[in-house]
């Protein structure tokens, strides 16, 4: 049975819903459907719960007051059932300023138990319980009301089948000795840190390798401005500068507003505001004396050849333990531990154990 509740009048409706949490081992299947294109933040539509054997879509678009949705998801006697959480946990914690615990993610399970590591929900319920979920709303523009019947159809499923893939994922990594694992790498989906951006910290996930000192911290600021901009519009980041028109500010470093124009990095009416404020960023940043990244020579073909052998000791012991290749580590994991021999990741907890200290004594053994 699926279930609107979309209406602040029938919020009372939440209500029953602890109580049948209690009768079905304080376990409820969650999803969410929601629209990013043209906010900075991610746009909570609808919150799916699976409790038993019923779904519940919550138009929380229609309900001003979400605490008592809030209560239930944040209830940490309640485990709380996703695939592939990250997305949902990102919704969630701009929503509430918190994140559900404890959860459970089936893609995660899946993939210690040998599944792809991206392998998605309708695949997974397909080879665990044989049924083939249809795939026709999968493009609804869920800002849209009302709702239709297929729609909330659609949508339920998407919890529908959560318990039954929790029940046989938990056996099966229990039966391959692989819980610890999968406990020690959920926990890391706790980390609210990767659920926020710091604009100060948005140059990161930039690349700045092959730039100079000065270029590199030009690009810095600009980042952590064009974040500020992009937070306080509650805009797309590539709304106020795309990346590439980004990089051109850094390297042609203008210095008036004339030649900003004729990069033509900012659209025709944002260009009046955001040119003189960027103008502002360039005359004032200050560079630094450490390097904000490394420079990255090419690998030789002897070097990528030795770290092609790495990749396949990586995919060996992921046949050994049925286990998803790229949970154990990618190919960007194994050129950094052959670059810097040490790795975050690789030389980490369950990793380090199970591969890392491998891919190390393969290391030690090579010619000089």
């Amino acid at each position: 049975m699926n279930y609107l509740i979309e209406a602040q009048s029938q919020l009372t409706d939440i209500e029953p819903l602890f109580a049948q949490l209690k009768q079905t081992s304080g376990v409820v299947a969650v999803d969410t459907e929601f629209l990013r294109e043209k906010t900075y933040n991610a746009k909570l539509c609808l919150i799916q719960l699976g409790i038993g054997e019923d779904q519940y879509c919550i138009d929380v678009l229609a309900i001003p007051d979400l605490s008592s949705i809030k209560a239930l998801l944040m209830e940490p006697s309640v485990l709380k059932l996703f695939h592939a959480a990250r997305q949902d946990l990102e919704v969630l914690y701009q929503t509430f300023g918190m994140l559900p615990t404890p959860i459970f993610d089936t893609q995660l399970a899946a993939a210690f138990c040998g599944s792809d590591m991206q392998i998605g929900y309708a695949a997974l319920v397909q080879d665990i319980t044989g049924v083939e979920l249809p795939k026709t709303q999968s493009r609804t523009d869920w800002t849209r009301r009302p709702l239709s019947k297929e729609q909330l159809q659609y949508a339920g499923e998407d919890v529908e089948y959560l318990a039954a893939l929790h029940c046989e994922l938990e056996q099966r990594l229990e039966a391959q000795n692989k819980t610890a694992w999968y406990t020690e790498e959920i926990i890391t989906y706790y980390d609210v840190d990767k659920y926020q951006i710091d604009p100060e910290l948005a140059y990161k996930r930039l690349s700045g390798g092959n730039l100079s000192l000065k270029q590199q911290y030009l690009l810095k600021a600009l980042a952590a401005w064009r974040e500020s901009c992009a937070q306080a519009r509650d805009i797309p980041r590539s709304w106020v500068v795309r990346d590439d028109k980004l990089y051109d500010l850094v390297m042609q470093r203008p210095t008036t507003e004339e030649q900003i124009r004729a990069l033509q990095a900012f659209g025709r009416k944002s260009a009046n505001y955001l040119v003189p404020q960027a103008l502002e960023v360039i005359q004032s940043t200050k560079t630094g004396e450490a390097r904000l990244w490394r420079r990255v020579e090419p690998l030789s073909k002897p070097e990528k050849a030795v770290c092609s052998k790495l990749m396949k000791e990586v995919a060996n012991k992921s046949k050994t333990l049925s286990i998803a290749q790229a949970l154990l580590g990618t190919r960007k994991d194994i050129e950094y531990l052959f670059r810097h021999r040490q790795s975050k990741k690789l030389l980490r907890g369950w990793r380090k154990t199970v591969i890392g200290e491998h891919l190390v004594d393969y290391l030690r053994k090579l010619p000089e």
